[in-house]
């Protein structure tokens, strides 16, 4: 087994044998399908749960606002991925472990050299990769506006050029056939990114043209808004009745005070830098 991780990824104490541990269950042991040409039952990969470090949190105010939830704490949080839980096969993000042999028997003669940015979405994809929620590493978060815009339009760079993969036609190696196509549950989770990327721009689309040329601009401008703020809504309105029954009403306000002032400014954020972010989107697709 190897254990892959990023630069500014930390592997806390016991991680290790958890991740090989989990590996070597006999459930998980990942069995290669040669006529199809990859891992159909068990885990060529397990991806960890990826937390943000506190000193990173500490380091901006911007870091505080954006990187979301950090510490230990899996027994408050629900972890649950819909493609892990529908499907039981979860997304590759670059940092887990993965097993040698069916990673390399999978991955043959798929990738031409040079040319494939997000690479570790394929790679879960044609080696079959689990979500390990019990497990979490914790990663480094941008403090600066600025180095943030410049990894999400890495990122998005990276799922734009999966384009051949999706539609069936992926570029090839010189001199080989290629790797397989794939999967129709790993198009959708390309797919699903390139929506992703598409969510600014067309809210920004939707508002101009609602100021300009369709009626009653204030509701669609509503409608923009509604988009951004419901998500840290219906998380602020999940938080105020998930109470336990042991803990005190004023202890559980003390916590779901700061953690839905978070949230909304997050959303008020995001919105402030939906014009921009619609344009480095699109620079990032162009």
């Amino acid at each position: 087994y190897v254990i892959t991780l990023d630069t500014d990824t930390d592997l806390p104490r016991e991680s290790a044998w958890k991740l090989i541990g989990a590996m070597a269950h006999p459930l998980n042991q990942a069995q290669f399908d040669p006529v199809r040409r990859r891992v159909t039952r068990g885990y060529g990969i397990l991806q960890p749960r990826v937390a943000v470090n506190l000193a990173d949190l500490a380091a901006s105010a911007y870091a505080r606002v954006n990187g979301g939830d950090a510490g230990i704490d899996p027994y408050t949080n629900t972890v649950s991925d819909v493609y892990q839980d529908t499907f039981k096969e979860g997304s590759f993000v670059g940092k887990g472990i993965y097993d040698v042999d069916a990673f390399e028997a999978a991955l043959k003669d798929c990738f031409p050299d040079n040319r494939v940015l997000s690479h570790d979405l394929l790679e879960g994809c044609y080696a079959r990769s689990g979500l390990l929620s019990d497990v979490q590493l914790f990663e480094g978060h941008p403090a600066r506006y600025s180095a943030d815009v410049s990894r999400r339009h890495r990122w998005i760079r990276g799922d734009w050029q999966l384009l051949g993969w999706l539609f069936g036609h992926p570029p090839r190696p010189p001199g080989t056939a290629g790797g397989p196509p794939l999967a129709w549950l790993a198009r959708c989770k390309i797919l699903d990114n390139l929506r992703r990327s598409l969510v600014s721009p067309s809210l920004v689309l939707l508002m101009a043209l609602g100021w300009t040329l369709l009626p009653y601009p204030w509701l669609w401008t509503g409608a923009g808004v509604m988009v951004v703020f419901l998500p840290a809504l219906f998380a602020s309105a999940l938080g105020a009745v998930r109470k336990g029954d042991d803990v005190l009403l004023g202890q559980h306000l003390l916590g779901w005070v700061p953690s839905t002032l978070k949230q909304f400014s997050r959303a008020a954020f995001a919105f402030s830098a939906m014009a921009h972010e619609a344009l480095y989107n699109l620079d990032a697709i162009g």
